[in-house]
């Protein structure tokens, strides 16, 4: 996408904005009072700079939009007091234009209200000044145009302002969702690597003995199976207090199967100890059979826990956190 340098806008809108009041200046002699048309040509050309050369940021403040407001009032009526509209040339109105081009910008700015209430007020004048015939011939369909431009103009830089703003938005939030992605891929290699640490004086028996275990051999190795099976299953359903809650119920010949399939990832960490400190509870107060803790995805509950026994068409347990 292409640039544009702001201080290179406000320079050419500024240019733009000089010219009339340089026609304003080349027709001083046109007026009965000169010295208060060259105050109104200066009153314009200062809020015209104004509004096109200060102020960081889009919107224009209020109280410069309200100075243009006034601005845009009292220098069409200084002039037409000094102007006879029957033998006013084009350079003499060049307020028309020029006012038109001081709303116009405050509309981009995003002031269009006052914009607007200047314009309707800047037409009133000219055609109570000079009728309507006379008064549309002074250049009010052209300043309508300019305000109406400014106001377009508005809209679209609010637009392209209010996308941008949505596509910074999505990029952070993919940014940090693969940022959370990497992260819990980090936290479960670790985790099993420490599994798989814990799980090396096993292997080396096994391998000594040449898989001859002996019966509590058999059922440390059993347990340590789980585990690790838990390590790589379980994910976030899993810390030091479940481990042990899990490891205990084995113990007393539970078989435990954990499954984690994302339904604990967007709770925080004190809703998810909160949940699996729940589950700790429920585990310990089951006596035998099958136990299955598992957090699905896109279901109205976070973790499901359900402890049955064989023969037994009823749940012992369900709970649903």
């Amino acid at each position: 996408m292409i640039r544009v340098p702001r201080w290179l806008v406000s320079s050419l809108s500024a240019l733009f904005s000089i010219f009339h009041a340089v026609l304003g200046y080349a027709a001083l002699s046109e007026y009965q009072a000169p010295i208060q048309g060259a105050v109104a040509v200066t009153l314009y050309l200062l809020a015209v700079i104004a509004t096109a050369v200060f102020y960081r940021g889009l919107k224009l403040p209020t109280s410069q939009a309200l100075i243009n407001l006034a601005v845009s009032i009292f220098v069409p009526y200084l002039i037409n007091l000094n102007l006879d509209p029957t033998e006013a040339s084009g350079h003499a109105t060049w307020y028309v234009i020029g006012v038109a081009t001081l709303l116009a910008g405050t509309a981009v700015r995003q002031q269009v209200v006052i914009a607007w209430i200047g314009t309707a007020i800047l037409v009133f004048q000219e055609i109570i000044w000079a009728g309507f015939l006379v008064g549309w011939q002074t250049g009010l369909a052209g300043a309508l145009m300019l305000v109406f431009a400014g106001h377009a103009i508005s809209k679209g830089i609010e637009k392209a302002a209010k996308s941008a703003q949505k596509y910074t938005q999505q990029a952070l939030e993919d940014e940090t969702q693969i940022v959370v992605s990497k992260s819990a891929a980090l936290e479960r290699r670790n985790r099993l690597e420490l599994a798989l640490a814990g799980a090396l004086p096993m292997l080396k028996i096994i391998e000594s003995q040449n898989g001859k275990l002996t019966d509590s051999q058999k059922i440390e190795a059993r347990l340590l199976e789980a585990s690790l099976r838990d390590e790589i299953r379980g994910r976030e359903l899993l810390n030091d207090e479940v481990r042990s809650s899990v490891r205990d119920a084995r113990n007393r010949g539970i078989e435990v199967v954990i499954l984690d399939e994302g339904g604990v990832d967007q709770l925080s960490p004190d809703s998810k100890k909160e949940i699996l400190t729940k589950v700790c509870a429920a585990i310990k107060d089951v006596e035998q059979g099958r136990v299955t803790l598992r957090a699905p995805l896109g279901e109205s509950w976070n973790v499901t826990l359900v402890a049955t026994r064989p023969g037994v068409p009823k749940p012992d347990i369900w709970l649903k956190f």
